[in-house]
């Protein structure tokens, strides 16, 4: 590890932001900030071997406090946030999704913005806004290099012989666009309209693995509760297991067919070249499409659940046969840069490049000149986003 480079990470929402910043910790180091509970104690938990130096702190202010204090020239954000403290490096904690969320004109307020593949990069240059970010790379999605590097040991969940079945579901929205709502009432989430129906399909014959998105908003008698009891009613407990983590990859490493919906979960599966089927979150309004963007692009590369019936027919058949191989493979190549098990080398690379840019200038200057910048490009974004709305509502703004 380099002690030598004054760098931080923010992380914001939920824990599936961590394992973009644990890629780099080891050879970078640094200071993570938080200002959820969660995160920090499962990051000092999971990862306690790395010795990651974090602070838990209760709002912004302090974060920006702290990194003044500790002199960090660079800030490495994997979501959509930013704390005008310092240089800014947008690297995604997913970034391969079909959501709409990679073309948000906020991308344009980072210096430098590192995309896992090309499809990533061409969503955003399609919106307009890739002329505007001041520097980007193509790196690839470090994610996958244990895999690849053979570096990660995963503990079987079930011990027969079985086929496994990984249902992975995007997060449900708390904020559902207006003009869905006639069609969906949950967003991109297939959880509360298929959650149920797939474990009563399947788990009679499959084992099955439940992997939660990690923003879950439980309450009393929710989706998440009505599954606990359905596994307990039907004695499924041998056969039914829900896994909440961080890192969705040792589900996968385990499984023989995914089922998803809308989610990066869908591109990291094709690494794995085994079929997958996508359960419509809404039938009577989503379509499988060719668009890029489109957030049904990736389900050219597999079927599609629309009726109950859909669920044990599909999965026998594609257990049985993979005819969506060519289609899947030849979007995973537009989706992903080089999966060679070198992305972190290349990021890291990337970063460090650009940190010796910056490591000379004197640190009042650069806070300033940072600050002045990120505030210009802030407000830049927010009308641009006001034209979008009043103007041209197509575009994607948020």
């Amino acid at each position: 590890m380099n002690h030598n480079y004054k760098i931080g990470y923010y992380l914001v929402t939920d824990i599936q932001h961590i394992p973009p910043v644990v890629r780099l910790y080891p050879i970078l180091g640094g200071i993570v900030f938080t200002k959820k509970k969660k995160i920090y104690d499962y990051l000092i938990t999971k990862y306690k071997d790395l010795n990651i130096k974090a602070h838990l702190c209760e709002n912004e202010r302090e974060i920006q406090r702290l990194i003044v204090k500790n002199r960090i020239r660079i800030m490495i954000y994997p979501s959509y946030h930013v704390l005008f403290r310092g240089k800014a490096v947008e690297i995604f904690h997913g970034g391969l999704s079909d959501k709409n969320y990679v073309e948000s004109v906020k991308v344009i307020v980072y210096d430098l913005v590192l995309f896992p593949g090309e499809k990533t990069k061409d969503k955003v240059a399609r919106s307009g806004y890739l002329r505007y970010i001041p520097e980007w790379k193509i790196i690839g999605y470090p994610k996958f290099d244990p895999l690849l590097k053979m570096e990660s040991v995963v503990k079987p969940i079930f011990k027969n012989n079985r086929k496994t079945i990984l249902y992975a579901p995007t997060w449900i929205s708390q904020n559902v666009n207006l003009k869905m709502i006639k069609f969906s009432q949950h967003g991109e989430s297939s959880l509360e309209l298929w959650g149920l129906e797939i474990i009563k399909a399947l788990h009679k014959d499959y084992n099955l693995i439940i992997k939660y998105h990690s923003r879950i908003y439980r309450k009393p008698g929710d989706i998440y509760e009505q599954i606990d009891d359905l596994i307990r009613d039907l004695k499924a407990e041998d056969h039914v297991k829900i896994v909440i983590d961080d890192n969705i990859l040792s589900s996968m490493q385990q499984s023989d067919l995914m089922i998803s919906d809308i989610s990066t979960a869908c591109y990291e599966w094709f690494h794995f070249d085994l079929p997958v089927i996508f359960a419509n979150p809404a039938p009577a309004f989503y379509r499988v499409s060719e668009d890029i963007g489109s957030n049904t692009y990736a389900w050219q590369a597999g079927d599609v659940i629309n009726h109950q019936e859909d669920i044990l027919a599909m999965v026998k058949k594609n257990i049985e046969k993979d005819s969506y191989k060519e289609i899947r493979n030849q979007i995973f190549k537009y989706t992903v840069f080089k999966p060679d098990g070198n992305a972190t080398l290349r990021q890291t690379d990337a970063i460090r490049e650009f940190y010796d840019r910056y490591k000379n200038i004197p640190y009042w200057w650069l806070l300033v000149t940072s600050y002045l910048f990120r505030r210009y490009r802030r407000t830049f974004s927010k009308l641009r986003n006001i034209f979008y709305r009043n103007f041209n509502k197509d575009k994607i703004g948020r």
